[in-house]
């Protein structure tokens, strides 16, 4: 009588996780578990969820194999421990020479996974020819639960199976490994990046230099357009600027005075057409009795005769108080000519006022002194003058160079509100400023030096002016001619001409150690300055527009 072992069947998914697994060994009935396991499954992505399998069914008293179509997921079960399936089937070694061997036990079709699982138990007979460790083979009798040993070759038809994948699958890359590959690779990338874009360099190259003094007369002249070295002649250019300025300011005298009020009338002929001429110091009278004369003599032009009647004619003149006081400050009124009383013209001739008359007083008062007069004089000078020095600054053309001694200042037109000795609180003053002057631009002078000294030095046309000196003494200045002539004393450095972007792509990311050897090698270089940012790189930028070549 054949020995039987039952088995309980657990199917699982390639979704199911070790847990998961775990859960359904524990819960079986049976002591003895075939575990069959797809060829993706979730549960082989690593060994250890194998060895964590063993380990919770050792604890349960169970003992599982395993059952799968592939040789990977074999050689994983064998390195976690896991017993094979032909391995424990036999009960004893068989006499026959010949090696038997279990094929595999084929899972049922996932349609009918879940059928099967329910059916918990199957027989497997050992069978009774000698079987060889790892020359076996199961043939399946029945899809479902039923398993025999047949006999095969001594080379095992799992060293078979194993050799054809090998020859024709492709060995399966985890996708944790290609994340690993991938985050390597995006590491590089960023710091790739960083040197690239982040790495900067100032390299100040220091040249070999030569010295040069001299000193001349220059002439600048508004009437020539050109440097001319022979003569040591310049352009010049002629600007005048004017500024009308005015301003109020307070009076501070204070004395006892007498002053009458004054006002303007309009005088009327309301008479004829003929023109009336008035005499200087004729008088006008007001309603209540107050005396007014106009100060000059004046002609009041003849009425307008239209269909028969007369339209009044009128001048508009200066009257003057007859006599001091506040009491002449009246309103504005109708005046008369006490002249031509007794007269036709009494009634034709007529003085009217549209504004009140002002000015009288007696008494101790605020005057505008000569002191007042003079310092708001010099004030509104001085103010004209700074506005137009500002203006001259922001006109004056990029490049220009101006000698103190070479701008005048002058004013005309002063005019003031009042007199000295005038009664008042405050007063106005006006002038116009001028400012005349003859500038130069001084890149000339550099270059009327540079030309004197390259005569002089032959050597030094092949070199560069690499900076200038001038001082400049005090110029003599027509500006009616727009002549100026000055005396420069001139110190002028040259300096070898070095191209840096002849070898500006070679210094891409060479190594700071031999920058020195490889810049000293070019003529006319003396020495170098190099900083490179962040201060731990030792080598220039990667980046052609972070490198930062200068001249000294």
């Amino acid at each position: 009588m054949e020995k039987k072992i039952k088995f309980e069947n657990i199917y699982i998914e390639d979704s199911d996780d070790v847990s998961a697994v775990v859960e359904r060994v524990l819960n079986a009935e049976n002591q003895n578990l075939v575990i069959f396991v797809p060829n993706d499954s979730k549960l082989t992505e690593s060994v250890i969820n194998l060895k964590l399998l063993v380990r919770e069914a050792k604890s349960a008293g169970k003992k599982i194999f395993l059952q799968s179509d592939s040789e990977i997921v074999m050689d994983m079960a064998e390195e976690a421990g896991i017993s094979l399936l032909e391995q424990k089937m036999i009960s004893s070694k068989p006499k026959t020479s010949k090696a038997a061997f279990f094929r595999d036990i084929a899972p049922p079709q996932k349609s009918i996974r879940r059928k099967i699982n329910s059916e918990k138990e199957e027989e497997i007979i050992p069978a009774k020819t000698k079987i060889k460790e790892r020359g076996q083979s199961i043939s399946k009798n029945n899809a479902m639960d039923s398993f025999s040993i047949i006999p095969t070759e001594e080379i095992t038809a799992r060293e078979l199976m194993k050799k054809k994948k090998r020859e024709r699958k492709p060995l399966k890359i985890s996708k944790k490994l290609f994340v690993v590959l991938g985050f390597l690779l995006g590491i590089l990338l960023v710091i790739f990046l960083s040197f690239y874009f982040l790495t900067s360099a100032d390299l100040t190259i220091i040249t070999e230099k030569t010295n040069w003094e001299k000193q001349f007369s220059v002439l600048a002249s508004k009437t020539i357009s050109e440097n001319d070295s022979i003569n040591s002649k310049i352009p010049a250019q002629y600007m005048k600027l004017t500024r009308q300025v005015n301003q109020t300011f307070q009076t501070t005298g204070i004395k006892d005075i007498s002053v009458k009020s004054s006002g303007k009338i309009k005088i009327y002929n309301a008479y004829s057409s003929s023109a009336q001429t008035l005499i200087v110091n004729t008088r006008f009278l007001s309603p209540d009795g107050k005396i007014f004369r106009i100060t000059k003599a004046v002609t009041v032009p003849g009425a307008k005769i239209q269909n028969g009647a007369i339209i009044p004619s009128f001048i508009e003149v200066t009257v003057v108080a007859d006599q001091a006081g506040e009491q002449y400050n009246i309103s504005p009124t109708k005046f008369s000519i006490p002249g031509f009383k007794g007269t036709d013209k009494y009634e034709k001739f007529y003085g009217q006022s549209e504004t009140a008359m002002s000015g009288g007083y007696i008494g101790e008062a605020k005057v505008a002194s000569q002191a007042d007069l003079d310092k708001a004089k010099n004030e509104l000078i001085s103010l004209a003058k700074i506005s137009l020095e500002e203006e001259l600054a922001s006109k004056l053309p990029e490049g220009f160079k101006i000698l103190e001694d070479a701008k005048v200042f002058s004013y005309e037109k002063l005019e003031y509100s009042l007199k000295a000795g005038d009664k008042a609180d405050s007063f106005q003053v006006g002038l116009t400023g001028i400012l005349k002057v003859l500038v130069f631009k001084e890149v000339d002078v550099k270059d009327l030096f540079a030309a004197s000294a390259q005569k002089e030095q032959s050597e030094l046309l092949a070199k560069e002016l690499y900076s200038a000196d001038l001082q400049y003494g005090v110029p003599r200045v027509d500006f009616d001619s727009g002549i100026l002539s000055f005396p420069v004393e001139a110190k002028l450095i040259f300096r070898e001409r070095i191209k840096t972007d002849s070898f500006r792509e070679d210094l891409i990311g060479m190594n700071k150690n031999k920058l020195t050897d490889y810049l000293k090698q070019i003529e006319g270089i003396k020495d170098i300055n190099c900083s490179i940012t962040p201060g731990f790189i030792s080598f220039l930028p990667l980046n052609s527009s972070n490198l930062h070549i200068s001249l000294d």
